[in-house]
């Protein structure tokens, strides 16, 4: 991600942090209130909202967030074919827990509530493997890419190596 502002990665963190934090603290509440489980805490009423309103501002920004990977990141690993599944995976449980969160706030009924916030729940709780995984499998792709040399090589078989600019065919043309 080194074409994105040096606060770029630090907000993206900050955000899903925050998302996280709100969400675990949401969701004793959310399993009180839509699927009936005796929870022995939740939040009050009065602090729920205030969480809710917050945890959904971050859904906000994330998903602006989302519009500014897609720009580059995204769009570059497609092209380069590197971590896929992972990326995939990652858009479609985001994807998933924007649509639960609005039934979570928007369903009519008794089933389809209960199902958005077990839905909701569950996704919330993949997503942080799933980043990890995207996370390790980029760290992995980037050593295939650019191998470290072993020590005791020489410098002419060193400079074999050295990192360059991919081909004009590897990369991504930003323009519409």
């Amino acid at each position: 991600m080194k074409t994105y502002p040096r606060s770029f990665a630090p907000v993206l963190h900050a955000t899903m942090l925050v998302l996280l934090g709100t969400g675990l603290v949401l969701a004793p509440g959310a399993l009180h209130m839509r699927i009936e489980w005796d929870m022995p805490w939740f939040l009050s009423s009065g602090l729920r909202v205030w969480v809710a309103a917050l945890h959904a501002l971050c859904f906000l920004l994330m998903f602006g967030l989302i519009g500014a990977l897609w720009t580059v990141h995204i769009r570059a690993g497609w092209v380069r074919r590197e971590n896929l599944a992972s990326g995939a995976l990652l858009l479609v449980v985001f994807g998933l827990l924007g649509l639960s969160g609005l039934g979570l706030y928007y369903a009519g009924g008794e089933a389809l509530p209960a199902w958005s916030a077990v839905a909701h729940l569950l996704a919330g709780g993949l997503l942080p493997v799933l980043y990890a995984a995207h996370r390790l499998g980029a760290r992995a792709a980037a050593a295939r890419a650019w191998p470290m040399p072993r020590r005791g090589v020489q410098a002419a078989a060193r400079a074999n190596t050295a990192r360059t600019a991919p081909p004009a065919s590897h990369t991504v043309s930003t323009r519409s």
